[in-house]
């Protein structure tokens, strides 16, 4: 079975839709630039993201964060789209107002480095999806539009014609993808984000729905074996 790249991503923000790449080199600790940012609670000195149940959060999944700076800059700038065609950068001092009066509650704009608040997914390197997930998933819910947006994937991969969950298959290989190599360690276990309604998708409960099929389980983990960069279109192995 051919497996291939099909989609790069990065999410600059946390819970915040990101960019596609035509390509990424993978470090130690994964794509640089991804989740670098994230909003803070301040009520509740917490990151929001919109897998809680808080309804303040659940905008922040229309947004969309894109990098206008190199992401090694000393301090790297991100521009925030807001779902009415609003932008702003974060260099930009009343963001953080502008923040909080769109989320309905204190807010701040801030590194997402652990020091001001824990930091989320601290071991999730890299998030790994297959098609042939995606397919196996429709069949569960035939009306629901399964796109890999709605399951935040840093690199989606085209498995042709194949239908499963197979990329649950290589926990506990190396897989070599390009020129860099992961280790694949866990299943992605989701939640109500991939439900909510964002650019064209709608607000859909089934697409979550759908993943009981497999213990709500969809996609992989992934920690970076060896680092180099991997493009669009280049092959995936899986060492046995």
């Amino acid at each position: 079975m051919s497996v291939r790249v099909s989609g790069l991503y990065r999410y600059p923000v946390q819970s915040v839709r990101g960019e596609e790449l035509p390509q990424a080199t993978f470090g130690p600790r994964g794509m640089p630039g991804d989740r670098d940012f994230a909003i803070v609670d301040l009520e509740l000195g917490a990151i929001a993201h919109s897998s809680r149940a808080k309804k303040n959060y659940r905008p922040l999944i229309t947004w969309h964060a894109r990098f206008v700076t190199d992401v090694d800059a000393a301090a790297p700038v991100v521009e925030l789209d807001f779902a009415d065609g609003s932008t702003m950068r974060s260099d930009d001092t009343q963001l953080d107002a502008v923040i909080s009066e769109r989320l309905g509650m204190p807010a701040a704009f801030v590194k997402n480095d652990g020091r001001r608040v824990p930091k989320l997914y601290e071991l999730s390197h890299c998030h790994l999806l297959t098609t042939a997930t995606l397919k196996r998933l429709q069949q569960e819910h035939a009306r629901g539009n399964f796109a890999p947006a709605r399951f935040r994937p840093n690199i989606m991969l085209d498995a042709g014609d194949a239908v499963g969950f197979i990329e649950e298959d290589w926990i506990g290989h190396p897989v070599a993808i390009g020129g860099a190599t992961f280790n694949v360690n866990d299943v992605c276990k989701r939640c109500a984000m991939t439900t909510r309604a964002q650019g064209d998708l709608p607000d859909d409960p089934g697409i979550l729905h759908a993943t009981a099929a497999n213990k709500t389980n969809a996609g992989v983990y992934s920690a970076i074996a060896s680092q180099g960069t991997v493009k669009v279109g280049d092959a995936v192995k899986v060492v046995a």
